[in-house]
């Protein structure tokens, strides 16, 4: 036994010391900011599949924002930005002139940018039965007599003008297009939230022939996949184009690296110094990947034997050579970490019947649409009509009752009058009207549901995985389907929320109504009450405290997905939080999450407070009171 002990301390002994020096034989891993578009992930690939063939360099991409990833090049926390595309970076002169980092390459610059319309909106498809809805339409001042080609369904009346992705410095220079073509009296500017959500709705609009304008840019594969126009403005001039004047004009897209980086790796930092693609080949690279369902990896490889000629252009004779050997190796490899069996579903075709379906009960979804938006605006129309005093009283009066504390009462008061003064008071009603709208129908849902599994054993058993995936599934997740039935703004918001907010009103429901006790329920069969009253007038209100609570979860719940909705288009005090992500302003995305959390503080000490209310309990009668009612 002894001899066994030792004999595995000294193999534990000799992996220790083996361990560091196979550490140093690691190679260099070379990390490339993930912006989480197709053309940087493409990109990335391209340029991490030539860093391990003819570098002997591993490769790995981290995902963020386009402003934390450029933060995370200046600290040497990230090495390489493959589209740095420095139009959309508030500091990136600033940070470029001042040394902090190092610009490489330019990758392309022939992109455009600028607003699109179908052109089918124009021209009309008579393949698809779509006539022009628009005719006339070759400028952005054009836009002024086609609201109603292009309606808002939150604001009838008025069109829908979606804009750029919040906190990118075009989206500053787009509304002020919108501004100055006078295009604010009778448009909406709609903020989409993400570069997900606006592809989403562009792409939704036209397999539905709907009509749509919007900002994007190119190279992308929406732009490759479908046919839009855009919209024509007064040319150039960089006086003019901050101030939404002219059009946009090609950005420069370039390679960043950290200076940290640099100086480990020059050979690799020369060849991404040489690295130059073309908006056309991003394109056609994007195009590829969308008709072939390859992977990135497997359309660098694609494209490096499509266009070999460039590998000539960026590296030297030798490295070239390694990396046409590698080419010509087919497959490569899997490493020996990979899972050896792989199970190959068609998510595009899943994708495919989805749309589909969405495009044939397109009446169905739009009337749940129309719905959702009314009951939105009720909520909002009835919060506006309160002048911001009253609802201050309002709030201080509840929380007294709630907590039977005058100070509490005034400081609930006095943390709302701070939203206020925050400048954000507008923003707030628009996120109080979603929770509200959401809350309210999860609770019409979720409460039958929860009576409903505290009766029946067998719709438990059916239930339970059901609400365990619903509050284990993240939260993105519920984004994508709302957006493919609705769109992006409030519809698909509410809907997303309910789905998220609704579970545990549904499970402290039901666990409610079970914890009450049994004699309590057999007495009151006994006396002779039918189930139904005994469910009324015995159980629900011995449950009450417990489905407050699930009242009080869902509510908070609602509320933090509804910020999340931000990144589909639902306006409020989520898109202070988002714009402050993207553009790394600590200080407003602070000042809107300060709001949130207030807002979220009030609604859960309210709700808390009347959830913790019990009737007060009757005084016994004493000899005294009985002498008494029998004299009277």
């Amino acid at each position: 036994m002894k001899r066994k002990l030792c004999c595995i301390l000294l193999a534990l002994l000799l992996l220790a010391l083996a361990l560091p020096a196979q550490a140093a034989e690691e190679p260099y891993t070379v990390r490339f900011a993930d912006a989480n578009w197709d053309s940087v992930k493409f990109h990335n690939a391209l340029a991490g599949y030539i860093a391990e063939s003819a570098f002997g360099l591993a490769w790995e991409e981290v995902p963020g924002s386009t402003a934390i990833l450029h933060e995370a090049i200046l600290k040497g926390d990230m090495d390489v930005q493959m589209e740095a595309w420095t139009d959309n970076m508030a500091t990136y002169a600033e940070d470029l002139a001042a040394g902090r980092f190092t610009e490489l390459g330019v990758n392309f610059d022939d992109n455009m940018q600028g607003l699109y319309v179908p052109r089918y909106v124009i021209e009309g498809d008579p393949e698809r039965g779509i006539a022009p809805m628009a005719p006339g339409l070759k400028t952005v001042e054009d836009l002024k007599k086609y609201p109603d080609v292009f309606p808002d369904a939150e604001s009838p009346g008025k069109g829908r003008i979606y804009g750029a992705i919040p906190g990118w410095d075009i989206d500053n220079v787009m509304h002020k297009k919108y501004e100055y073509y006078g295009l604010d009296a009778m448009y909406n500017y709609v903020q989409p939230g993400s570069e997900a959500a606006l592809a989403a709705a562009l792409s939704t609009a036209y397999e539905k022939g709907e009509p749509i304008v919007g900002y994007y840019w190119e190279p992308t594969w929406l732009m490759g996949l479908y046919d839009f126009v855009l919209l024509q403005d007064a040319p150039y001039t960089p006086e003019g184009f901050p101030k939404g004047e002219t059009a946009c004009p090609a950005v420069r897209v370039v390679v960043q690296a950290s200076n940290a980086f640099v100086a480990a790796q020059p050979a690799y930092a020369a060849f991404l110094d040489r690295y130059h693609t073309s908006s056309p080949l991003t394109s056609e690279a994007l195009s590829y990947i969308q008709d072939s369902g390859a992977s990135y990896t497997q359309a660098a490889e694609w494209f490096l034997r499509e266009h070999d000629e460039l590998l000539d252009t960026w590296l030297t004779g030798e490295e070239a050579a390694m990396v046409r050997a590698a080419l010509g190796g087919g497959e490569r490899a899997a490493a020996q970490s990979n899972f050896p069996l792989a199970l190959h579903i068609d998510t595009a075709k899943f994708d495919r019947s989805v749309k589909d379906y969405a495009r044939g009960h397109d009446s169905f979804f739009g009337g749940i649409k129309t719905g959702l938006i009314a009951f939105v605006r009720a909520f909002q129309w009835a919060l506006q009509l309160l002048p911001w005093w009253l609802l201050l009283a309002l709030v201080m009066v509840g929380s007294y009752f709630a907590t039977h504390k005058l100070t509490k009462a005034v400081f609930y008061g006095a943390l709302l009058f701070l939203i206020g003064l925050f400048g954000l008071w507008d923003l707030m009603m628009e996120t109080l009207s979603v929770v509200l709208a959401a809350v309210v129908i999860a609770l019409v849902l979720g409460f039958p549901i929860g009576v409903l599994l505290s009766a029946s054993r067998r719709a438990n058993r059916v239930m339970r995985p059901v609400l365990d995936t619903m509050q284990t599934m993240p939260v993105f997740v519920y984004l994508i389907p709302a957006v493919m039935f609705f769109s992006i703004g409030k519809a698909p918001a509410v809907i997303a929320t309910v789905i998220y907010a609704v579970v545990p009103v549904i499970r402290l429901t039901a666990l409610g109504i079970l914890q009450v006790d049994a004699e309590v329920v057999e007495a009151s069969r006994a006396f002779g009450a039918t189930r139904l009253q005994t469910l009324i007038k015995v159980q629900i209100p011995q449950a009450m405290p417990t489905i407050m609570t699930g009242v009080n979860q869902t509510l908070m719940m609602a509320m933090a997905m509804v910020v999340t909705c931000s990144m589909i288009g639902a306006s409020g005090l989520g898109i202070e939080v988002l714009i402050g992500v993207n553009r790394n302003e600590i200080g407003r995305g602070l000042i809107a999450g300060c709001a949130v959390v207030i807002l979220a503080v009030l609604m859960d000490r309210l709700t808390q407070g009347l959830a913790k209310q019990k009737p007060e309990p009757k005084k016994k009668a004493t000899n005294t009171d009985i002498i008494a009612g029998e004299e009277a």
